[in-house]
């Protein structure tokens, strides 16, 4: 009898998750979101434009301009930012980093938090 052995072991890479708690399942459609960025240049890369695609969240989270300057300039660091209801809670994340780059600036934490507001806010209304 042999035991398969992987032959690596776990990969040195992170991915911070912020979640709000509810039963996002019930809302699925209305909350699952990301976001979509343009840009430009190679050696100095910057996003010129985003939005936001995916259920009725995605169109609260357009109509912030305050959100979408401050992630003008999170979105090269972070990846894309995506917002996926599970049972336990709505989980907001961004890419995967490697260990080495596990900082997180305060313009992205910010950004998680306002997130997350809209978040939270759009589900107590859905609640009522």
């Amino acid at each position: 009898m042999s035991e398969f052995i992987p032959p690596y072991g776990a990969l040195p890479y992170i991915q911070t998750h912020f979640v709000v708690a509810g039963n996002g399942r019930i809302f699925e459609d209305r909350l699952i979101a990301r976001t979509r960025k343009k840009t430009k240049g190679v050696i100095r890369k910057e996003v010129v434009d985003l939005s936001w695609e995916g259920g009725q969240i995605a169109d609260r989270l357009n109509h912030d301009s305050n959100l979408k300057s401050l992630l003008t300039t999170v979105l090269l660091e972070e990846g894309d930012i995506r917002i996926d209801p599970t049972e336990n809670g709505i989980r907001i994340y961004g890419d995967w980093k490697p260990e080495y780059k596990i900082e997180m600036s305060k313009q992205a934490i910010e950004a998680y938090d306002v997130i997350a507001g809209h978040v939270k806010s759009y589900l107590s209304e859905l609640g009522k």
